[in-house]
Order: C-alpha cells, then structure tokens, then sequence
C-alpha cells in the first residue's frame, strides 16, 4: 500500500521524510517553493544529498511535488504563461534530483474564455515543459473542481489535452476525489467514468479528500473524512475497487486546521484493511 500525506517542507526538505513517517505514511506530497508565488530558489546539493540518504532509510517509496497555486497555463498574458511553465520546468528537473516521480498541477482557469480558446496555447506549454523535463519524470494533470472557468474538471477536457501531447510516457493524472465530486462525479462510480473517459493508464496517483461543499457544487473545499459530503459508504466502495490497488494515495485534507494528521492516514489504512 502506498498512502500518505501532503506534508510541509519547512526546515528543509529532508524534514518532509521524517513527518511523512512519524504520521504512518510512506509516500508524500511537498511544494519545492513558496506556493503562492513562481518564485523558486537553489537547493544546496549537501541538502539534497542529506535528503536521499534519509528517504532511503525511512523506506519511503514515492515523493511527489505539486505546483504552486499561481500556475496558469491558460492565461491570457504571454508572460504570465512563460513565467507558470518556468515553475513547472523548475520543480521538474529538481524531482529528478531528488528522484521523486514528478510534479502534479493544475492547468489553471480561462476565465470563461472556454477550452477551444485555450487548448493550443496549453498543449503547447505542456509539450515545452515535457522537452524540459528529464526523461524519467512525470508532469501530471491534476483534475480541478470547475469554478472560475478553470480547465479539467470534466475528464473529456482531460482527455482531448491529453491526447494532444507528444510525449504521452512522461504524462499522468492526479485523481482527486473532492474535486471529482465538486465537479459532478459520484465517488462510487468514479474510476469507471475516469477508465472510459481518459484510461487507467494515465492514473498516476489519487488525492484522496472529503469535500466540504455539495455534490456538484463546483467549488474546491476540502473536508476531513467522515466530516464531509461524501458517503462514507461511497468511500469505501472506491477504496476496494481494485482498480486502484497498486496507485499511491496522498490525503490533503484539513486535520486540524494544518493539513493531515496521522489519525487521518490510520483511519483510510483501517478501512482498506478491513
């Protein structure tokens, strides 16, 4: 089983191993920045050097980096999108450093523009940042709860972009369950609406959260589990699909205020367990 957490990287990155661990998890999620600005700084080799000798101690299989919020591949500004592709290129080739395996993000919002609008100027970005990437590491296309005109939440929108990529080995999709939900698709159902809309080939790993706003209400609000609007019974009728039994989970929901407890990985282990 690969389950764990969205964790925080401050006091250096090797400090995100020993909080993944001490929750329970052997898998992670981390920004490699700030994740409200396209700013990025160097990390010091000794660092990451320090960090690969603790991942390999703890037995902490796969990291995962996620873009930051201001990402927008679909913006209107020319600058803008060079600046978000940048970011993106940024954190990819420092996943390969830190063999982690990719960046997840989310394309970002046209502003009511509409996909037809947007669609080239996106795959284009994507493929630049793809020729960018080193040969090993996956960019990989969160699926968005659709307010603010932002793209993906309908798996179809997934789908045509993903075809349009040239290098489709090095691309993946972010599942998250919140944003599915947000977006229309009943949890119970999900991964086969996800096999026939873009193919389980392209499952690369599930963010799995609880939403705190209705079913179909486009909005990206994130619950603890047992807390929200999703079934628990719908829940733990995902989690045995066996579908999804070889990809990694990585919880974002709230905790406490501050993000995923261990009390919230023990509970998903619990019921995959039982």
């Amino acid at each position: 089983m690969n389950l764990g957490a969205h964790v925080s990287i401050a006091g250096g990155l090797d400090k995100s191993l020993d909080r993944i661990d001490e929750m329970g998890g052997n898998c992670l999620m981390t920004f490699a920045s700030s994740p409200r600005s396209l700013k990025t700084s160097t990390i010091k080799p000794d660092l990451i050097k320090k960090y690969l000798a603790k991942k390999q101690e703890l037995k902490i299989k796969s990291h995962y980096f996620h873009g930051v919020y201001l990402v927008n591949l679909a913006s209107d500004s020319k600058a803008y999108v060079k600046a978000s592709r940048e970011s993106l290129i940024y954190y990819q080739q420092l996943a390969a450093e830190i063999e982690a395996v990719g960046t997840i993000f989310h394309i970002g919002s046209h502003k009511g523009k509409g996909l037809s609008d947007t669609i080239d100027q996106i795959v284009t970005a994507i493929n630049y940042i793809l020729d960018s990437s080193p040969k090993y590491t996956k960019l990989i296309i969160e699926n968005a709860a659709g307010q603010g005109g932002t793209v993906g939440s309908d798996f179809s929108e997934l789908s045509e972009i993903i075809s349009r990529i040239g290098d489709r080995n090095k691309i993946g999709v972010c599942l998250d369950t919140q944003h599915a939900f947000a977006s229309g698709y009943p949890l119970k159902t999900l991964m086969d609406k996800f096999e026939q809309s873009i193919g389980l080939k392209h499952l690369a790993v599930i963010h799995l959260n609880d939403s705190a706003t209705e079913f179909a209400s486009n909005v990206d609000r994130h619950a603890n589990w047992g807390e929200g609007k999703i079934p628990l019974e719908d829940l733990k009728i995902f989690l045995a699909n066996p579908k999804i039994k070889d990809i990694p989970i990585i919880l974002e929901v709230p905790g406490a205020g501050d993000g995923p407890r261990k009390r919230d990985i023990d509970f998903i282990k619990k019921l995959i367990e039982n």
